[in-house]
């Protein structure tokens, strides 16, 4: 089971793969890569980020979501 703050984006028409490239690169960037941090989860619906620290994903859905 994933744990911490979820949130997530789902997959939309219209969204361009470097929409996707940008948030995933903007996110690596603030964050560093997944396991410490954060942790994600695709599905073809949509993709979570579940972060440890409430307070990164606020900054995340403030300014990505």
């Amino acid at each position: 089971m994933w744990a911490g703050t979820k949130v997530r984006i789902p997959w939309r028409k219209g969204h361009k793969i470097s929409d996707w490239n940008e948030t995933c690169a903007w996110t690596v960037e603030k964050f560093g890569l997944p396991g410490d941090k954060y942790e994600t989860h695709v599905t073809e619906d949509y993709m979570d980020f579940y972060f440890v620290d409430e307070r990164d994903a606020i900054i995340f859905q403030l300014a990505r979501g």
